[in-house]
């Protein structure tokens, strides 16, 4: 019984990695200390950051984005309980371009309803932007 339950979580987790690994956003989640707990290959793309390097880092660390040390939405979403959808910010890849996103977020809970972190989805924007400057 208890190997059975073992298959089944860890079959879980793998079909949760496969559905956010075929995701054309990037995805990562925190825990309750702002330490990155998953990181989609999209996340990898975009900020040019491996899973194996992210996961265990504070979120700040990864992303320097433009928010990070003031109105961080994922902390705002995780103490007002709202989530954040379509905002715009910018992120520093790395090798040091500042990448234009839109984030959207939401609190993770466990099945008793304790928050245990949060998740962020995040778009890549460069190209749109390039679109608008042509336009300009």
């Amino acid at each position: 019984m208890v190997s059975w339950l073992v298959f089944m979580v860890q079959d879980f987790k793998n079909q949760t990695r496969i559905i956010l690994d075929s995701i054309a956003d990037g995805v990562f989640t925190v825990d309750t200390d702002w330490k990155i707990t998953s990181f989609n290959r999209a996340a990898e793309k975009i900020t040019g950051i491996k899973k194996e390097e992210a996961v265990g880092r504070y979120c700040w660390e990864v992303f320097k984005a433009s928010i990070c040390e003031k109105g961080c939405s994922l902390k705002r979403t995780v103490e007002t309980k709202r989530p954040i959808i379509n905002q715009h910010v910018f992120i520093v890849n790395s090798t040091g371009d500042r990448i234009p996103i839109s984030i959207s977020t939401a609190i993770l809970k466990d099945k008793n309803g304790n928050v245990i972190g949060g998740v962020e989805t995040f778009r890549d924007l460069s190209v749109e932007e390039e679109l608008r400057k042509e336009l300009a």
